[in-house]
């Protein structure tokens, strides 16, 4: 029956062992999926605002500046290698890569899967394939329609393989780890770590984990199994990385996985130890049954020889002793004499048919450490305060080391006076059954260190007392001295206001009907910790009833600050993308999103909406003379000059593109507007940035257009844009270095 309770047992590690490193791999699956729909979703945003401005041609109204305004983005958005856009026929109009304007990309995958059936609602994604510098590329495309409805080309974004590679890495925990992006069809984007010496293989086999996830439409997969791509026995987690609000063509399948090997290693080292200690057990309980049966069937001779003592012979007594590994020894009170028999000489490995030492000499054989224990036993005996002496300690063997031995004895003869005179005893060897006991100590100790390191500590709570028990690292958690565990309801004072409710409502259930929890909550330790925990409990029953909960707690705080971490940084990318890398500004995505949205909320309020247009004066002269590294500094200081002129907390420059600026004033006249304007002109003055190409000043000097319209809801925003491009126009022919208002341009 022991034997099948270990292999139950064994089986029951194995299985939540499983589950504990599948729940793993499904919570980074989890975090994996949110954070590539996060991406996918931002890329989505910039594929359809280069959508919007293509079709309404402000993107494409010059290749040049369009393409450049395309390798800003790329430079600001890290998930992605390159952004063109392609006309209905296939011809690249506009693209980061200056080299691609021009070409006739008809035939490649990406813009064929748009063309063929183009969809205003669908986002494609394209099947991986090797790139021009022998990298993965996988595109995610749009598609652009007129006014009217009709296909005119496709904007697409190809993914920076090596940013999604980092991604990816940054969710492995172990060494043993693979993580790899997959294509429906089975072609592989990312793998990480790289399988060395070849490209990664089509994974999509007859048969495969992976088909079946894909074929029947699964959100998760868990699978255990021989693994095509690595050729090994894995533990494998599947997940089909789905938002519906991107439309999708395609789904991106996730795929996580840890060597079997390297996932059970802990239990198969926990197998070997019960297997070795149910073994020692076996052994030892088969040899005491053996010895007791035969102790019982020698006491039965000395019962026998006690009614007939006058057929006692000394033979037959040696007989009974060395069939029961048994050393006799007599001890004179008076003298202070011990004496051993021959066999209990030969267990201490001396030849001497008989021993006669003093009790001091004796005494100093045995191990330093057990000698005090020793006298005092003796001496309680003698004294008469325990019916027998019984002790174990170790002694020292003729040819060096120490072997353990229980020895039992008794008066056996005292004076008229009640003073000790004999006392005969025996001894035997136990030295097999401490080394099992100090076995079964270190494999104690050595599952106490393994929750000590996985930071995970067990629990129980009796039904219906609430009578708790902890495990050391439970206390550690919480930061107690381990003494009686607190009941139920102050053990759950630890939980914060938040979670609270939460585990008091899971423990409820479980005690009512038996429902398991896998939580993560937040307490507040004894010395003001907050800590994050992962709480996992079940219900134990006899005959149908629950009578115990059990479970285990694991400090996980430092994996949920990593979390929070991330998405800090993610939020952090997000700003990034609104501002201009140069200047530091805002850009172009960030000036057509405030004007749409400025012009709807002025429009709400029949309030004047007013733009201000504004360009560096000669600036390509600018360059030619002072160099591009000198045309930089130039833009980066005329946006500090427009950042620090202006005052309304929610008035921002922008870069429009190249030297070219612009800034929205809501709920402002053209003359609130011009003051502006005058403003900027005065404080780029006061600045006196070196030009020495301009012919109008020795200074850099600005041209502003100003602009201002009552917005409406049947007006487009762009009427404005229009406006201030034709004063800033007027200003410039005007001779520049002044301002020029959309008034002036209707009275001329």
């Amino acid at each position: 029956m022991a034997g099948l309770a270990i292999g139950v047992q064994l089986l029951n590690v194995r299985h939540a062992t499983r589950e504990a490193e599948s729940a793993r791999l499904l919570d980074i699956s989890r975090y994996v999926s949110e954070n590539l729909t996060r991406q996918l979703d931002g890329l989505n945003k910039t594929l359809t605002n280069i959508k919007r401005d293509y079709r309404d041609s402000v993107f494409s109204a010059s290749s040049a500046d369009s393409s450049r305004q395309l390798h800003l983005l790329t430079d600001a958005i890290q998930a992605v290698s390159g952004l063109a856009v392609y006309d209905a026929n296939g011809t690249a109009v506009a693209s980061d890569r200056d080299s691609d304007v021009g070409k006739d990309f008809f035939s490649q995958e990406f813009f064929t899967a748009v063309r063929r059936r183009p969809d205003p609602n669908v986002l494609y994604l394209s099947r991986p394939s090797a790139s021009d510098d022998e990298r993965v590329a996988l595109h995610l495309s749009r598609a652009i329609f007129n006014t009217s409805g009709q296909f005119t080309g496709v904007v697409s974004a190809t993914l920076d393989e090596e940013f999604f590679a980092f991604t990816v890495r940054s969710a492995l925990f172990a060494p043993d780890m693979r993580a790899t992006l997959v294509h429906p069809d089975g072609a592989i984007f990312v793998t990480v770590p790289k399988i060395e010496g070849r490209r990664p293989v089509n994974v999509a086999t007859p048969g495969s984990a992976f088909v079946d996830h894909v074929v029947n439409k699964r959100k998760r997969t868990v699978f255990e199994g021989l693994v095509a791509v690595t050729g090994r026995e894995r533990l494998l987690v599947l997940t089909s990385v789905q938002s519906p609000e991107l439309g999708l063509d395609n789904t991106i399948v996730f795929a996580v996985s840890r060597e079997k090997s390297a996932v059970y290693a802990p239990w198969y080292h926990q197998v070997r130890i019960y297997v070795s200690l149910y073994l020692a057990v076996l052994l030892m309980a088969t040899a005491l049954r053996l010895f007791e049966r035969r102790r019982r069937r020698k006491l039965l001779q000395q019962e026998e020889v006690a009614q007939a003592a006058l057929r006692l012979s000394a033979s037959r007594l040696e007989r009974a002793l060395d069939g029961a590994q048994l050393g006799l020894w007599e001890l004179h009170v008076d003298s202070r004499q011990l004496q051993l028999d021959a066999r209990g000489a030969r267990m201490l490995g001396y030849e001497e048919s008989n021993m006669v030492r003093s009790t001091q000499e004796w005494t100093q054989t045995l191990h330093q450490d057990d000698q005090a224990v020793n006298i005092a036993a003796f001496a309680a005996h003698l004294k008469g305060d325990t019916p027998v002496y019984e002790n174990e300690f170790r002694v020292e063997v003729k040819d060096g080391g120490y072997v353990w031995l229980f020895s039992r004895g008794k008066v056996t003869e005292r004076a008229q006076t009640g003073a000790p005179l004999r006392v005969i005893g025996t001894f035997m060897d136990v030295s097999a059954r401490k080394a099992n006991e100090a076995a079964l100590a270190e494999a104690t100790l050595l599952q106490k260190l393994s929750g000590e390191i996985a930071q995970i500590g067990g629990w129980a709570v009796e039904v219906p007392s609430g009578v708790s028990r902890w495990t050391e690292e439970v206390y550690r958690i919480h930061d107690l001295d381990p003494v009686d565990a607190p009941d139920l309801s102050n053990a759950l004072d630890f939980y914060t206001e938040e979670f609270k409710p939460v585990i008091s409502a899971a423990i409820a259930k479980g005690m009512q009907d038996g429902t398991p929890w896998d939580l993560e909550l937040q307490i507040v330790s004894a010395k003001g910790r907050l800590v994050w925990v992962r709480a996992q409990g079940a219900a134990i029953c006899q005959g149908g009833t629950i009578v115990r909960l059990a479970g285990a707690l694991q400090d996980i705080t430092s994996r949920k600050q990593a979390a929070l971490e991330l998405q800090r940084l993610n939020a952090a990318l997000s700003e990034l993308s609104y501002q201009d890398a140069l200047t530091g500004v805002g850009n172009r995505r960030l000036f057509d999103e405030a004007l749409s949205a400025e012009w709807g909320r002025n429009a709400r309020r029949g309030s004047m909406l007013a733009l201000l247009m504004i360009d560096v004066d000669y600036f390509k002269r600018f360059n030619d003379h002072h160099g591009h590294l000198g045309g930089d500094e130039c833009l980066r200081q005329v946006a500090n000059v427009l950042r620090d002129t202006l005052r309304r907390s929610h008035e921002r420059a922008m870069r429009y593109g190249g030297e070219e600026f612009a800034i929205l004033l809501p709920e402002t006249s053209v003359e609130g507007a011009s003051l502006v304007a005058l403003r900027i002109l005065s404080a780029m003055a006061a600045a006196q940035i070196p030009h020495g190409a301009s012919p109008v000043s020795p200074w850099v000097t600005l041209s502003i257009g100003v602009a201002g319209v009552m917005p409406t809801v049947d007006a487009k925003p762009s009427m404005l844009t229009r406006f201030a491009d034709m004063a800033l126009y007027q200003a410039k022919a005007q001779g520049r270095a002044r301002l020029a208002t959309y008034e002036d341009v209707e009275q001329k």
